[in-house]
């Protein structure tokens, strides 16, 4: 991969990393039909390689940038990049460092265990107060009279897949919750290069019907003592909220929006700060609605602190027995981006934040640009399901 400065025409490689190459190699035969008599003039697919391509992009705002993709070199030589990425450890215990954070995740379930940041080694972030003891704890639900699961307890993950390279890593678990087979959850992180945030993306699909007294998702825990502050942006008073949580009583619950921009815990004695900025956010439903109970964030403390979205929870409404139904086919998704800042002197606790959180909503916006493949035909053939004129008769139908 090569940038090309469109004012100064200077011409520099950038690395890159290429990964999830998928193959489908079986070709159009243009078989005759029953008569004898050709079907069509020219296939209607060829055999495809597909692949991603992940590369450094350094592009001021308000700015362009052209980047070209060289492939399809039988004789080219594979050649390593270097970048602060590293990747050490066994699945599902990974050890993810750059020249930012060094974070754990946890040698049974893979989620976030421990992070640390590289300026305040003395500090490192974690929980392990309950249960599992991790960070991040969530997609998971409470159906009576079985115990509270959640993906963070998986003991390993069913499924377990990883990607290492110089430019994106990637750990990713799926499978059912633990002694919760009606219910489907993945959690999958990215991480990058001198980067202080990682990106998760977590799904939780209901295969068949519960009956529940929480569902939950986008939980992050700490251990009480390592917090002193949260803050969060409220959309209803188009203000920033700040709440001294060390003499907060136990179970005190701080409610929020369901599509709160972005959370964040600190300590203003250590200078850390840990936030969650909410980059999508998705409910929906194939066989039925979803049925969900006045979703909504939240914070509370006790032995910990944490924040998370309830679904549908009415263990925290006054009436704590009562159960909602997850139908057979709702399907909830969340991508958030988890970033550990150091407070500088004289910011606002939150001031790194609100600049990772401009950034990462206002993403680069990629326009590809594919050559010609010298075997395609200039002809568009279509396959309709049914008999009948498809509109395009008497008309020209070339696309290059």
């Amino acid at each position: 991969v090569v940038s090309i400065d469109t004012r100064t025409h200077i011409i520099e490689e950038v690395p890159c990393q290429i990964y999830d190459i998928k193959k489908y190699l079986k070709e159009d035969d243009l078989a005759p039909d029953a008569d004898g008599n050709p079907t069509r003039e020219a296939p209607i697919w060829y055999g495809t390689i597909t692949a991603r391509v992940a590369f450094l992009a350094n592009v001021p705002a308000k700015s362009s940038k052209v980047f070209l993709i060289y492939y399809n070199n039988e004789n080219a030589l594979t050649k390593m990049y270097q970048t602060d990425l590293r990747v050490q450890g066994e699945a599902p215990g990974l050890k993810i460092d750059n020249s930012i954070y060094s974070i754990g995740l946890h040698p049974d379930s893979g989620h976030l265990d421990q992070i640390t940041l590289k300026s305040k080694p003395d500090d490192p972030l974690f929980h392990r107060m309950e249960t599992n003891g991790a960070i991040h704890w969530n997609p998971g639900s409470w159906v009576p009279p079985r115990p509270w699961t959640h993906t963070a307890d998986w003991k390993p993950p069913a499924n377990i897949n990883y990607i290492t390279g110089p430019i994106v890593s990637i750990a990713e678990m799926w499978g059912n919750l633990r002694e919760l087979p009606e219910v489907d959850a993945s959690v999958r992180y990215e991480f990058f290069p001198g980067m202080p945030y990682f990106i998760s993306s977590t799904t939780m699909r209901i295969n068949e019907r519960i009956d529940c007294i929480a569902l939950r998702n986008a939980e992050i825990v700490f251990k009480r003592e390592q917090i002193t502050h949260a803050a969060w942006y409220d959309i209803i008073s188009d203000s920033i909220i700040v709440y001294d949580v060390r003499d907060m009583p136990d179970l005190t619950d701080l409610n929020m929006e369901a599509d709160t921009p972005w959370i964040t815990f600190y300590n203003v004695d250590t200078g850390i700060g840990f936030s969650g900025i909410q980059l999508n956010y998705s409910n929906a439903g194939l066989e039925a609605r979803p049925r969900l109970l006045n979703p909504f964030m939240y914070i509370t403390g006790g032995p910990w602190i944490y924040w998370s979205r309830a679904l549908s929870s009415s263990f925290l409404s006054s009436n704590m027995q009562q159960v909602i139904p997850a139908l057979r086919g709702n399907f909830f998704s969340e991508k958030w981006a988890y970033l550990t800042y150091e407070i500088k002197e004289g910011d606002q606790p939150y001031s790194p934040v609100l600049y990772w959180q401009k950034r990462l909503k206002n993403p680069l916006r990629i326009r590809l640009v594919e050559e010609v493949d010298a075997r395609v035909s200039r002809t568009v053939h279509e396959v309709f399901i049914d008999e009948g004129k498809s509109g395009w008769e008497n008309r020209n139908t070339s696309k290059h």
